[in-house]
């Protein structure tokens, strides 16, 4: 029993002290802080088709966002958007970062190179914080080995993250009706989500 409840103990400690280091690493993002201009936005458009990124959903008003496995940010935006997944003509494209802990490129290649990448993405997901391997963060396996292209892949993602001079995850990125890109880092609130899915074209 004794041994059981240090186990539990040293999980418990391993999780917060990922929380703790997803958070410095993303101060201040809990709330979404806008693109200071339009030509970073536009900017950022025009090279995201370099970018490797998971589809899910099918539709013309394509929302793309930058995440990393671990990111609790993250996993809390994903579950806003399942309301969104399959309806009123959206696409999410979610490009994955390895980069928040040393376990992030590992789960980052896992989620590229599986058989279904929607699916391990999912896993990842839906079973945050509660690995097998007792691993926190996202729930997939981390990869033993990875592939040169899913290195070269996320490698790719990057630099185009960081050519354009973001910081911390997630991003989210849509074109408007007017022709322009929009960029969010952070967290939106729920009617500014909205706002953003009914803005994209």
């Amino acid at each position: 029993m004794q041994d059981k409840l240090e186990v539990h103990a040293s999980l418990q400690g391993r999780r917060q002290a990922l929380r703790r280091l997803a958070l410095l690493s993303l101060v201040g993002l809990a709330a979404p802080a806008w693109a200071q201009s339009a030509v970073q936005a536009d900017a950022l458009w025009s090279q995201i088709h370099e970018a490797t990124w998971i589809g899910e959903g099918r539709g013309t008003r394509v929302l793309y966002i930058f995440f990393d496995p671990n990111c609790p940010y993250c996993h809390q935006l994903y579950g806003m958007l399942r309301p969104f997944v399959g309806k009123g003509d959206v696409q999410l494209r979610w490009v994955v970062l390895g980069m928040l802990t040393p376990s992030s490129l590992p789960k980052a290649a896992a989620i590229l190179q599986a058989a279904n990448p929607l699916q391990a993405f999912h896993t990842n997901e839906s079973d945050y914080d509660f690995a097998a391997n007792g691993q926190p963060g996202g729930g997939i396996t981390p990869a033993t080995t990875i592939t040169p292209k899913a290195r070269e892949d996320l490698a790719r993602n990057l630099a185009i993250y960081r050519a354009h001079k973001l910081f911390g995850v997630p991003v989210l990125l849509w074109r408007t009706s007017g022709g322009h890109a929009s960029l969010l880092v952070g967290v939106p609130s729920d009617a500014e989500l909205t706002g953003i899915i009914e803005s994209s074209r």
